[in-house]
């Protein structure tokens, strides 16, 4: 695993040496730099008409089939928090992680084996009090945020001043934290089937199989399965070989 910058010159500070101040002062100069918010069209920040778009069976499970803009996310770490990152960025978006240094961090290696381009990753280590202002920082100029930071704590007229900025920028937090989950506009349940490829003790994992539940407003909308295969490297989205379409529960009554 390694860290992204949104800048790539080789002589640049490492952010993690500055300061919080300059490096948001930084990250503000870098973002800057960005042209048309990292190539992205205009952004509407009205939920459900501006979608960052999740392509395939993955994307298939979520609502409108992607990530409403200015909306708050709460999905779990892994494989499918890697897959809204790499479909993010593949696309040309740019992302951040905010994280705590000391603790475990989010595999970018499963986000680039699944196409997402590292290079338009930030990460940013965050001290918990600071959380509201950073994300507010990097809303101006990101797509996607994600808040990666188990016991950081917002005071409620922070959350709601950062909720305002997403939605006035249009940009995307993904949240880590299921105690979150009241607050966010989508929650996604994931469950882990059997993995397949390993033999006693030994072997490598050829498939693994994820149920998912994706929830707006506490209401279950969409649950299917899908299955992450890999192939020369590269990890890819499958549908089931059986029950390929997932079940839409908005359609059903």
């Amino acid at each position: 695993m390694r860290s992204t910058r949104l800048s790539s010159e080789p002589a640049r500070t490492d952010l993690a040496a500055l300061p919080l101040d300059q490096r948001l002062a930084r990250l503000r100069q870098q973002m800057d730099a960005i042209p048309t918010h990292g190539g992205s069209a205009a952004r509407t920040p009205v939920p459900g008409h501006d979608v960052l778009p999740v392509p395939g069976p993955l994307g298939d499970l979520l609502p409108d089939n992607g990530l409403a803009r200015g909306t708050m996310v709460a999905c779990p770490r892994g494989a499918v928090l890697c897959g809204l990152l790499a479909a993010a960025t593949a696309s040309g978006r740019h992302a951040a992680i905010l994280t705590d240094p000391a603790g475990p961090q989010i595999g970018l290696l499963a986000a680039w084996e699944l196409g997402g381009v590292l290079e338009r990753i930030a990460v940013v280590h965050t001290p918990d009090d600071r959380v509201a202002e950073v994300v507010g920082v990097l809303a101006d100029g990101l797509d996607v945020i994600v808040l990666d930071l188990p016991f950081a704590h917002i005071r409620p007229s922070d959350l709601e001043k950062m909720r305002g900025r997403l939605r006035a920028r249009g940009a995307i937090l993904v949240t880590t934290r299921s105690d979150w989950a009241r607050q966010a506009h989508l929650v996604l349940r994931i469950q882990r089937r059997p993995t397949y490829g390993l033999g006693r003790g030994r072997g490598r994992v050829s498939q693994i199989d994820l149920d998912i539940d994706a929830l707006v407003g506490g209401r279950c909308v969409r649950r299917g399965r899908v299955v992450l295969r890999g192939h020369g490297g590269r990890t890819r989205w499958n549908h089931p070989d059986i029950d390929a379409a997932p079940l839409t529960l908005a359609n059903t009554g």
